[in-house]
């Protein structure tokens, strides 16, 4: 069963929704679950104006073992639920394959202690371990592993009122990349094809390497498995240009959310300005990188003592205190807004040229767009 847009949904509300980074603990809230804390800050998320909550679920407490799901997580998962649905807050349980920085968190069996990759760390209870990334696209292991992954998840939650969608993975291709451009694909349809057959939406969130270096990804194959695409970005000069070039490789009419990262110099005057052309160009959702910025427990802890800028993300300050980027997302991002049609930008493009030309060719198309290209938004000028 796939899921399509109706000329109905177009009039809807874009969702709006933040990532849940906890102040406490980081990505590590499942292996540390605290039922009081992640009810209060869901509370938090809520109370902000968000309707959406994307959780991480890491490969190596969910499935420690290629053989089953663990049972004390299914049950953390499901208190986590509850506690999403007393705030009226949709949940986007994030699986599979999760890039933070350079790391992945991965089970010791979907890890090739022989094959290690450049720049790319593999964590199993926030230790650092030797080797590199199984892939998970094509190796039997980790495909089975993958698949009694989700079916014991959607058997176990399928139709729970506070769940929005099923993502497939986080960024996946900066620690696990495809080694061939249709292994993604046949990835995607045989994850989403199973979730579609218990009338469940299923999205996959892409980083914006996938738009300006490909990467082994394809953004217009794998958008016709999957009902939404999303895109973790950071707010910068190029960021709307790379929305929209991503929309026009997805597919003009393919569903496309933007996760937003700040930099180091956001302000309230960009932060709203992002919003308002990230919504006039056709987003379904807007999302916020992180919801809490981390403590400094965790700045000697992988990912974070290599990559201190995740821990620097967040809607609000670990103290609960909304952050500059916060303040500005909560007024600017976190209200209602219509959908739009959405604004694929060139009018027009050789996605195979593309492609084969880069980063030439994405810097060309920059540079025309900085020019303004004649079906550009004016309010985009």
């Amino acid at each position: 069963m796939q899921f399509r847009a109706t000329a109905a949904e177009v009039r809807e509300s874009i969702d709006i929704g933040v990532t849940h980074w906890s102040g406490a603990v980081g990505p590590y809230i499942w292996h540390e679950f605290d039922a009081a804390r992640t009810g209060a800050e869901l509370h938090a998320i809520a109370a902000a104006g968000h309707h959406f909550v994307r959780t991480l679920l890491p490969w190596d407490a969910f499935m420690p073992t290629e053989r089953a799901v663990d049972d004390a997580e299914l049950r953390n998962f499901d208190v986590m639920l509850e506690l999403a649905a007393r705030e009226s807050l949709r949940v986007i349980p994030v699986l599979f394959a999760q890039s933070l920085g350079d790391c992945v968190m991965l089970p010791a069996y979907a890890i090739d202690v022989s094959r290690k990759r450049p720049g790319v760390r593999v964590l199993s209870d926030a230790v650092v371990q030797p080797g590199g990334p199984r892939d998970q696209y094509t190796d039997p292991l980790m495909l089975e592993a993958e698949l009694t992954w989700l079916e014991t998840m959607l058997a176990g939650f399928s139709g729970h009122a506070a769940i929005s969608a099923w993502d497939l993975g986080h960024d996946p291709a900066s620690t696990v990349r495809p080694r061939r451009i249709e292994q993604l694909q046949r990835w995607a349809t045989l994850l989403a094809e199973r979730v579609h057959a218990r009338g469940e939406r299923c999205t996959l969130t892409l980083g914006t390497s996938d738009v300006t270096a490909a990467r082994g990804v394809r953004l217009g194959a794998v958008a016709g498995a999957v009902d939404r695409l999303g895109l973790d970005a950071t707010l910068d000069d190029r960021l709307v240009f790379i929305a929209q070039l991503a929309q026009r490789l997805a597919g003009g009419d393919a569903a496309v959310g933007v996760h937003l990262a700040p930099n180091a110099g956001a302000t309230s005057a960009s932060v709203g300005a992002a919003a308002e052309d990230l919504a006039a160009s056709g987003r379904v959702g807007l999302y916020a990188a992180a919801w809490s910025e981390s403590g400094p427990r965790l700045d000697l802890v992988a990912p974070l003592e290599r990559h201190p800028e995740l821990g620097r993300r967040g809607v609000v300050d670990v103290a609960g205190t909304p952050t500059a980027f916060g303040r500005a997302w909560i007024e600017h991002a976190a209200v209602d807004r219509d959908r739009t049609a959405p604004a694929p930008w060139p009018a027009a493009l050789d996605v195979e040229s593309y492609y084969a030309n880069l980063p030439d060719s994405f810097a060309d198309l920059y540079a025309e767009w900085q020019r303004g290209g004649s079906d550009r938004p004016a309010m985009l000028g």
